[in-house]
């Protein structure tokens, strides 16, 4: 109970300071900055404690099948970009990549149920 008083105490601390510092010193857009200030620490704190979870347990992020119509999509965007602003023509490779990405991914989905299938063929 005390630990965690003392973590609110400090953390009221950093968000009182803050929120002066922002108040006095900043010259537009003050209550959005002191809201991302007052936010920061949860943040950090959740997104270590996040990867520290990933990490530990082994947890990959799993790459689903690419959308169908992300090709043409690519293509009216860059058209649309093209009419827009002009410049040279540039080759949408996102649907590229996330092809290439979900094979990998599949790849090692496939190993991983090869090693379990050996280890309990093993058995039968």
């Amino acid at each position: 109970m005390r630990l965690a008083i003392e973590f609110v105490s400090i953390y009221g601390l950093y968000a009182l300071t803050a929120a002066i510092l922002i108040w006095r010193f900043g010259l537009r857009d003050r209550v959005p900055f002191i809201i991302v200030a007052w936010l920061m620490p949860p943040m950090l704190v959740a997104s270590i404690l996040h990867f520290t979870l990933r990490v530990i347990f082994g947890k990959r992020p799993r790459v689903r099948p690419c959308p169908i119509g992300l090709d043409e999509a690519e293509g009216l965007v860059e058209r649309k970009r093209l009419e827009m602003f002009g410049g040279k023509s540039i080759q949408p490779h996102f649907a590229t990549d996330w092809a290439l990405l979900y094979q990998a991914t599949l790849e090692l989905e496939a190993q991983a149920v090869q090693t379990i299938a050996r280890r309990v063929l093993a058995w039968a």
